[in-house]
């Protein structure tokens, strides 16, 4: 039989089975009769001699129970020239046959092409993913699993608190439970895709906890994408369902994500917490009426857990894809960086939508702590959730930090609760990082550096001086190794600048389904982040630039490319380029320069109009212009960006 129908792909086999093998009990150092004896104590010591069975290896290693059962089989087919019993040991081996009882691998493990397909980016090489695995930094893990630790051990403690509602642990996973088995009934499997555009609300954190538990992939969309930005999004994940939130304003997600099932042919179903809509389902009604159905095929560590998109263009988006593997190393490698226990409340200022809110969440979940909820950023509703919530730790972006700087709000702050605010999502200016640390009289300023891609990287340590917590982004994350090379890749001295490159237990495998992307985004096994850094002799980090013109705003990168297209289709407009400008507030935002057509000037507002109008989100709109008689050019006419400087930026 095909090992296909048990979820076991060759690349598996080659990656896991040696591993497998010398865990299960086919290799065992006997002492004497214990079993048969019940001399159970004996048994117990000797535990680890007698090897694992099938559920204890796919349990440590992120595989099903039939993944792990498969392989091992195969192993010992390949050494013993045992015979296949896949069928018997399904039925249970031994017990009584009831054919209406038995369901056949065909059944129980069917995945879609499409997710097929997906599975194929978090495939490893067999000799990286033995080495993560040997060294347990890789495990059997997942978001779902934590949760159900938790709603056991501790059950009545909150898990997420909300400004109107609080749910324990019990709570989340009951809920998270039901609405996995209700987008079970609606035909969702292993490996399909859930778009989710929600803000920082509990219904963001179930979904997430459901599509672990029976396996599909979380993309979560940016809350100012509409229907231009989201479209290609959807088509390149080939989303099946769409989670959204209530009407905005004039806006509303569900008619969105409903008017997009003509151009996104896979998305069958839209989910919104908001009002009812014809032709939509109401999540806390599918939560508390079902239809149910029972999760044949549960999520496992190795699965495809999330994806996120980060740059990239419309034609050709950047998808990330993590499993649990990539995505929970770091949490559990960083919480002893932050002394991180189950008496700990986190509150994240960044989106959920956002890998740096995801890597919060799974923060939290990998204690038992709780996670404390700001559904959206305004800097008096930080500060108030901050007092009134009494957060021990706030991750945060310097946007978020400038913002409330700006408005005069820190200086009277109630910041007493807070054991640690960690800065990240773009370059923080060392005297924004100052500024809030000395309101932080119980407390300390971290900074950390990560990417999509990877998570976590670069980290401040507790025992650090407050110069180096406020003046650079640390050193690597735990089994993070990480070096600095130029143009030629070859490494440089401290204190010179040049390309950050890192390798790790988080890093990502590769863009999904992209390979103009991954052209070049690893070299001998070193992923190359695009940034620009330098390291002082203490082994501290610093971001000094980027080797593309991404426009860092507020932590979400923005390509321009698109937006330039559009602005050049103006009539007013020859030719436009759009570059990064500093920002006080945002860290950096779009300025464009326009040569305009002869005999015409154009304003921004007549920009903004015209991108408006052609569905293009607000945050990726310029919110500067300047007027040039000549765009500086490449003898192949390509715009040397370099070369243009906003004046307001000096």
């Amino acid at each position: 039989m095909a090992v296909q129908k048990y979820g076991v792909t060759q690349d598996m086999i080659a990656s896991y089975g040696d591993l497998v093998f010398r865990l299960s009990n086919n290799i065992q150092i006997r002492r004497g009769d214990p079993v048969r004896l019940k001399q159970f104590d004996i048994v117990d010591r000797e535990r680890a001699d007698l090897g694992m069975s099938d559920a204890e290896i796919g349990a440590r290693l992120g595989l099903s129970l039939e993944q792990a059962r498969t392989i091992r089989i195969i192993m010992e087919h390949r050494r013993f020239r045992t015979g296949h019993y896949q069928r018997i040991l399904g039925l249970g081996a031994g017990k009584r046959y009831r054919e209406e009882r038995y369901v056949s691998p065909e059944q129980r493990f069917a995945t879609s092409p499409e997710a097929e397909h997906l599975r194929e980016t978090v495939a490893f090489t067999p000799p990286h993913a033995g080495r993560m695995l040997e060294r347990g930094l890789w495990n059997g893990d997942t978001a779902a699993g934590w949760l159900s630790r938790f709603a056991r051990e501790t059950p009545d403690k909150p898990a997420i608190i909300a400004p109107d509602a609080t749910l324990s642990y019990r709570e989340a996973l009951q809920r998270a439970q039901r609405f996995a088995r209700a987008l079970t009934a609606l035909g969702l499997r292993k490996g399909d895709v859930i778009a989710i555009q929600l803000p920082n609300v509990p219904e963001f954190m179930l979904a997430y906890f459901a599509a672990s538990m029976m396996g599909a992939v979380l993309a979560p969309m940016h809350m100012p994408y509409r229907a231009r930005e989201m479209a290609p999004l959807l088509r390149h994940a080939r989303a099946r369902l769409a989670i959204c939130g209530p009407p905005i304003g004039e806006h509303v997600p569900a008619d969105m994500f409903l008017a997009l099932r003509n151009e996104v042919e896979t998305l069958a179903h839209v989910v919104t917490i908001g009002p009812a809509r014809p032709a939509t389902l109401n999540l806390q009604q599918l939560i508390e009426g079902g239809p149910f159905e029972d999760i044949r095929n549960p999520g496992v560590a190795a699965d495809p857990a999330i994806l996120c998109f980060t740059s990239g263009t419309s034609a050709a988006p950047k998808a990330v894809v993590h499993n649990a593997y990539t995505m929970l190393a770091n949490n559990r490698l960083c919480g002893p960086l932050y002394a991180l226990s189950a008496n700990d409340v986190l509150l994240s200022g960044a989106p959920f939508t956002h890998a740096f809110g995801i890597c919060i969440i799974n923060f939290a979940l990998s204690v038992g702590a709780t996670q404390l909820l700001l559904p959206a950023f305004r800097p008096d509703l930080l500060v108030q959730t901050i007092a009134q919530g009494r957060p021990t730790l706030l991750f945060a972006a310097p946007a978020h930090v400038a913002a409330c700087l700006k408005a005069g709000l820190i200086a009277q702050a109630d910041l007493s609760s807070l054991r640690f605010a960690t800065i990240s999502g773009s370059t923080c200016p060392p005297q924004l990082a100052q500024a809030l640390q000395q309101r932080m009289r119980n407390g300390k300023v971290m900074q950390m550096w990560g990417m999509t891609e990877l998570f976590m990287g670069l980290n401040t340590r507790l025992d650090d001086a407050e110069g180096v917590r406020c003046g650079c982004v640390g050193r690597p994350t735990p089994e993070t190794e990480v070096r600095i090379v130029d143009d030629a890749g070859q490494p440089i001295a401290n204190s010179d600048s040049g390309e950050l490159q890192i390798c790790g237990p988080s890093v990502f495998a590769g863009y999904y389904d992209n390979a103009e992307a991954n052209d070049g985004a690893f070299v001998d096994g070193w992923f190359r982040t695009g940034d620009l850094a330098c390291r002082d002799n203490e082994g501290n980090f610093q971001i000094t630039g980027r080797l593309k013109d991404l426009i860092n705003r507020g932590g979400i990168k923005i390509n321009p490319i698109d937006v330039e297209v559009l602005i050049d289709k103006h009539p007013k407009v020859l030719q436009s380029a759009i570059v990064p400008m500093p920002d006080e507030i945002m860290g950096e935002k779009a300025c464009v320069f326009i040569l305009p057509r002869d005999g015409e000037s154009v304003t921004l507002q007549e920009i903004c109009d015209w991108l408006q109008n052609n569905g293009v989100a607000k945050m990726k709109w310029p919110e500067h212009l300047e007027l040039i008689g000549e765009m500086p050019l490449t003898p192949t006419r390509k715009i040397i960006k370099g070369s243009l400087r906003p004046r307001q930026a000096g």
